[in-house]
């Protein structure tokens, strides 16, 4: 199928009155990154009803090599933006601890289009994937006009990153070790339903890190040893999922569960 062939069944497909454009490398990609474009990968954030994507031309990522696979290196596992969850969910060097969060999206229609890279991309505070990256204290390569550069996934809060063209290429995670130790925790009212709170808390050696989402607050990195300081300041208030007081009694005791068990291996606070 031609490019052009592929712009218009793309388009049929969706009903859309937008324009593909289709690059064959990371750096045409960025070159053709404005403020009038989006990134498109498996499509499951941007044709979702209501997802705020204005854009109307999407810069297709399906053709670049680069950005698809999984390979362990030097301690660390290198996953593709465009590895989707199922393919993840197959590969035997995937961690763990990064398939038990793929899990929490409970469709498998959705595993097969969702992409690694665009659930993190969307930085959603209900996300799948985010708080759990977070907890393993995860890098993310993303290239823009200076190049491809590491930054730890946690900086990609950063609206000046992610509203300057910046796309994610691949997330660099710790490999499974005696080292490291990751838990991740899901609190929706079923499988398909998004997610009101996501915990996760990791221990790397002595250290551990917790990435906290609340829908329709955000997501955050709160100090292990005074989480409550993170919690005041995300303003989170009483809906449909429950009051305020409720999901915060659900993030201390799940905290300290995870905490009791991770502890176990050994480490204090740090």
């Amino acid at each position: 199928m031609s490019a052009v062939q592929e712009k218009c069944s793309l388009k049929e497909a969706y009903s859309m009155d937008r324009e593909f454009i289709s690059v064959m490398s990371i750096e045409e990609a960025v070159r053709s990154a404005g403020p009038d474009t989006a990134y498109y990968g498996g499509g499951t954030e941007i044709e979702r009803l209501g997802s705020g994507v204005a854009q109307k031309k999407l810069i297709l990522l399906n053709h670049i090599p680069e950005l698809y696979g999984i390979r362990q290196q030097a301690g660390e596992v290198r996953i593709g933006a465009m590895t989707t969850f199922s393919q993840a969910l197959k590969d035997p060097a995937a961690p763990a601890y990064l398939k038990e969060a793929l899990l929490f999206c409970g469709s498998f229609q959705k595993r097969n289009m969702a992409t690694i890279g665009g659930n993190i991309a969307a930085w959603r505070s209900d996300s799948y994937l985010v708080p759990t990256l977070l907890a393993a204290d995860a890098l993310l390569e993303i290239a823009d006009a200076s190049g491809i550069r590491q930054i730890d996934a946690a900086d990609y809060a950063n609206e000046e990153i992610r509203s300057s063209n910046a796309l994610i290429t691949a997330v660099v995670l710790p490999d499974e070790g005696d080292s490291l130790h990751v838990l991740s925790k899901r609190y929706a009212n079923t499988v398909e339903s998004h997610a009101y709170l996501t915990i996760a808390m990791g221990r790397m050696d002595d250290t551990y890190h917790i990435g906290l989402a609340v829908k329709g607050c955000g997501i955050y990195t709160p100090d292990i040893r005074n989480w409550s300081l993170a919690w005041r300041e995300a303003g989170v208030q009483d809906d449909m999922f429950g009051s305020e007081a409720y999901k915060k009694y659900l993030t201390g005791v799940t905290l300290d569960d995870m905490y009791e068990k991770l502890s176990q291996e050994g480490g204090d606070w740090r």
